[in-house]
């Protein structure tokens, strides 16, 4: 994942038959603009769309110099009691529909709060099975498109259901990253999450928002419940997995987004057993599952200096 007002005009005042030029001075006598706050409401974000149209104003003359009083004043961060708001897309894995637990996003939530001091909203817009046509149709939502409008940060995790996963272990399927098999389902991929992201950007009004796109551990079952169906079935997998992963990164890297890793963090170099991070189904994270998901997304933040630029400076 402008307005404006018309500007009225002046008029000059020419004093008749005498080559004195009268200059009225209607900025000086108050006609300066004031800074316009909002108060938001309790626990919800600021509207940081909401612009005055600029009041009447005169170019000064060259004879009148302008009040110093009249310069605007910018802030060069955030205040503390400014909300920071989350907004999460993709499919059953940021959604945590499956798990009976605080999902991975909620929990970055709660640790964006603590990092930065200020209070977090979160709008976890992922859907369960969804594949990236489907959220990339669903940023034009009412709800979503609202939420995307003033968002500090948008994840998305998406991907994995746009794949046959039918041919996982077919062996003329690998490998994964030239194997036809794949080929035109992870061009589809690209071209999908770039929309998406570049579809977010145009979408919010915040020019600053940070855009982190969430790759996989495995883009079908893992852990024991893999293992139950083979070795050409891992096999197949990790290598179908890997290369979306380097697909996402890829997109990412091309439009200033931040890569996550969720493969390292669950397998390491993929010897790792992820079956006690995973629920019995093998498909989704479990509690533990989630909170690395969400340690892995709180350290990419901090690495790309996010969360630094939202933490307000004494």
């Amino acid at each position: 994942m402008a307005e404006g007002g018309a500007r009225p005009r002046r008029l000059l005042a020419v004093a008749g038959g005498v080559a004195v030029l009268l200059l009225v001075g209607w900025a000086l006598g108050g006609g300066h603009l004031g800074a316009l706050t909002s108060s938001p409401a309790s626990g919800m974000p600021s509207a940081t769309s909401a612009r005055a149209s600029p009041s009447a104003r005169t170019s000064p003359s060259p004879t009148t110099p302008s009040s110093p009083t009249a310069a605007p004043t910018t802030r060069s961060g955030p205040a503390p009691g400014d909300p920071l708001t989350v907004v999460a897309l993709g499919d059953s894995v940021p959604s945590a529909a499956s798990c009976d637990c605080t999902g991975y996003v909620e929990r970055l939530g709660a640790s964006l709060q603590r990092e930065t001091g200020r209070p977090v909203t979160v709008h976890n817009d992922a859907t369960g099975g969804w594949t990236t046509s489907d959220v990339e149709e669903d940023l034009g939502s009412p709800s979503t498109s609202r939420h995307l409008s003033s968002a500090d940060l948008v994840i998305i995790e998406v991907g994995a259901n746009d794949f046959d996963l039918d041919r996982v272990d077919d062996p003329a399927c690998l490998p994964a990253a030239t194997s036809s098999c794949w080929s035109s389902t992870m061009s589809d991929l690209r071209t999908g999450l770039s929309h998406i992201v570049s579809d977010i950007r145009a979408a919010d009004r915040n020019a600053q928002v940070r855009i982190a796109v969430v790759g996989y551990w495995n883009v079908t079952v893992d852990g024991a419940v893999g293992q139950a169906r083979g070795k050409s079935f891992v096999a197949g997998s990790d290598a179908l997995t890997r290369a979306v992963n380097t697909t996402i990164a890829g997109v990412a890297s091309s439009l200033q987004a931040i890569y996550v890793d969720a493969y390292t963090p669950l397998k390491g170099d993929g010897s790792l057993d992820p079956t006690s991070a995973l629920l019995d189904d093998g498909d989704h994270p479990n509690a533990k599952g989630h909170a690395i998901i969400a340690g892995a997304v709180l350290d990419a933040l901090t690495s790309a200096g996010a969360v630094a630029t939202w933490t307000p400076r004494p």
